[in-house]
């Protein structure tokens, strides 16, 4: 055999294992995470279909989640409203916006099923994560 042809095959092994590898990381990952969802009333058929189902809410979130934040910010630099109530304005409208769009995506795909429950929760923690987003709105 030519030094090409074992250079080949030493790829083709090391890209066989790796994706094995990857598989197996990916399966080890997915038994816990699916026990987990269940507990709050979460199914979904594949892996791949939780993964689509993030992307998605993402991806039709982002747009909404501009207009939301815009809304506390531009009350801030008005001086309409103090930096406590921009913050819970925040919260309310982003638990919202996020709330129904996991809902709506929810809706759209068969293979993923989540309960009311755990998508208000993951939305009212992001929405309080993203609190921080607004301090030196006040300042400007």
């Amino acid at each position: 055999m030519g030094e090409k042809v074992k250079k080949r095959i030493a790829i083709f092994i090391g890209c066989a294992v790796f994706a094995a590898g990857m598989m197996a990381v990916a399966a080890s990952l997915d038994l816990p995470g699916e026990m987990v969802m269940r507990w709050f009333g979460a199914a979904y058929e594949s892996l791949s279909s939780m993964i689509l189902y993030v992307l998605f809410c993402g991806g039709l979130g982002f747009p909404v989640q501009i207009l939301v934040k815009a809304l506390p910010r531009a009350l801030l630099m008005l001086h309409r409203i103090s930096m406590r109530w921009a913050k819970v304005l925040l919260v309310v409208l982003d638990t919202a916006a996020l709330f129904f769009t996991m809902l709506l995506v929810d809706f759209l795909m068969d293979t993923v099923l989540v309960g009311y429950v755990i998508i208000l929760l993951v939305a009212l923690v992001m929405a309080v994560l993203s609190v921080d987003d607004l301090e030196g709105w006040d300042k400007r």
